[in-house]
């Protein structure tokens, strides 16, 4: 991607060379048509996420505990670039359109185990009971995230003395995240001597794999979304603007598990499920140049798998098995900063 500073030295630029005067000299083009307002804008979002998800398959096998397994992956920060355009109409409806794409910066992977009670005892765990036998971390080196947002909405109310604005609005929305995990570092394990290699774990402080990619982790949700936004001006420079969306989703999320060689890996697991979430916005827009816009604000988006879970393994032999998924969500929030220009 094209660094954010550089495309915002070049939109200045061009907005600046043209001057407060030729830019008020020309007729713009919504005046001989049915469009009344065009808005262009490129912003930064310095997000950091976090998805987390389990699944109990102690209906496979006895000796698993309730969750089963449990990974998350955390503090992914990535700076998202956003390209987004508004066509306001004369007859107050409006159309939006947004993309954005950031690579992921870092961030750390959490994996954990469980055993039931049955398990602990038949693995000979140095704990009794139904508890965690093994945790891990490895490191987020990589990927991306990317998104894209269509909307189709209208003016429902407008303040006096041209104040602002309120706006309800409906639209479909594409959210991939993907996550590439290397190396493993034992942190936890209390079956280091299991007679069974499914359940034997290394010895608390071992380091493997290092700079290897042991888990590639691709979450999407498909979403409709309805929501609300308001425009309300301070003064004639400042404007406050505000954005909430709720998510009607579909979950599709592929596990590869490079290291395991009795599963399968494309994938080797399969979660999905239907959810909800949110995506909320809230800016302040200050006029900084005739018809350029500096904008800062705070973001969140999440969501969360509620009904119609299930997780899905494929072996390596081409078998397959199905147990619940019995947690999924995905987090990422926010600062903004963008400019805005308004033909």
């Amino acid at each position: 991607m094209i660094p954010f500073r550089v495309v915002l030295i070049a939109v200045c630029a061009v907005l600046l060379c043209s001057g407060p005067d030729s830019a008020g000299a020309e007729v713009p083009a919504s005046q001989s048509s049915s469009i009344a307002r065009i808005d262009l804008k490129i912003s930064e979002w310095f997000s950091q996420g976090e998805t987390i998800w389990s699944h109990n398959a102690s209906g496979l096998d006895a000796n698993l505990g309730n969750p089963t397994s449990k990974l998350k992956y955390k503090d992914t920060g990535t700076n998202m670039t956003e390209i987004s355009g508004k066509v306001q109409l004369k007859n107050k409806m409006f159309v939006r359109g947004v993309f954005g794409y950031g690579a992921v910066g870092g961030g750390r992977l959490t994996d954990d185990d469980f055993l039931s009670a049955q398990g602990a005892a038949s693995q000979g765990a140095t704990v009794s009971g139904e508890h965690r036998f093994s945790r891990t971390y490895s490191d987020i080196g990589g990927d991306n995230v990317w998104y894209l947002t269509g909307d189709l909405g209208g003016t429902a109310y407008t303040f006096q003395d041209n104040k602002g604005s309120l706006g309800v609005f409906a639209g479909l929305q594409y959210w991939r995240e993907r996550h590439v995990a290397t190396g493993v570092t034992q942190a936890e394990c209390t079956t280091a001597s299991a007679p069974s290699s499914q359940f034997r774990c290394s010895p608390v402080g071992t380091v493997s794999f290092r700079n290897q990619a042991v888990i590639t982790n691709t979450a999407t949700w498909f979403s409709g979304r309805v929501g609300g936004e308001l425009e309300y001006k301070l003064d004639p420079r400042v404007t406050i603007e505000a954005k909430v969306a709720l998510l009607l989703s579909y979950l599709n999320n592929e596990d590869v598990h490079h290291l395991r060689t009795d599963l399968a890996q494309d994938p080797s697991f399969r979660m999905v499920g239907f959810g909800v979430g949110t995506d909320t916005d809230l800016n302040l827009r200050v006029r900084i140049w005739d018809r350029l816009y500096l904008t800062g604000g705070y973001r969140v988006w999440w969501n969360r798998v509620v009904a119609g879970d299930q997780w899905k393994l494929y072996g390596s032999d081409g078998s397959t098995s199905t147990a619940s998924l019995t947690q999924f969500q995905t987090l990422r929030h926010g600062p903004t900063v963008g400019l805005t220009y308004t033909f």
